[in-house]
């Protein structure tokens, strides 16, 4: 699956999106696919990896035009 701009996305990979056109950018990592969006884990405000507060699920998903593959590294 491909994100907004046209790159390869791959489980571990990092992304950055937004809920909706007047939300905060977040940092998420795609852990699966559905045939339509991105399974992904949000990166918290205090460091911690987990699924949206919104959700009974351990991902939450996002559809390719609401996110751009970014480099990250864990430890930023």
């Amino acid at each position: 699956m491909k994100d907004f701009i046209g790159n390869e996305l791959k489980i571990n990979d990092y992304i950055a999106y937004a809920r909706n056109p007047y939300a905060n950018l977040y940092i998420g990592k795609v852990v699966g696919f559905t045939p339509k969006g991105i399974k992904i884990v949000k990166k918290n405000k205090d460091g911690s990896w987990n699924a949206s507060q919104f959700y009974d699920k351990d991902y939450e998903i996002v559809y390719p035009y609401q996110c751009v593959k970014i480099e990250y590294s864990e430890g930023e």
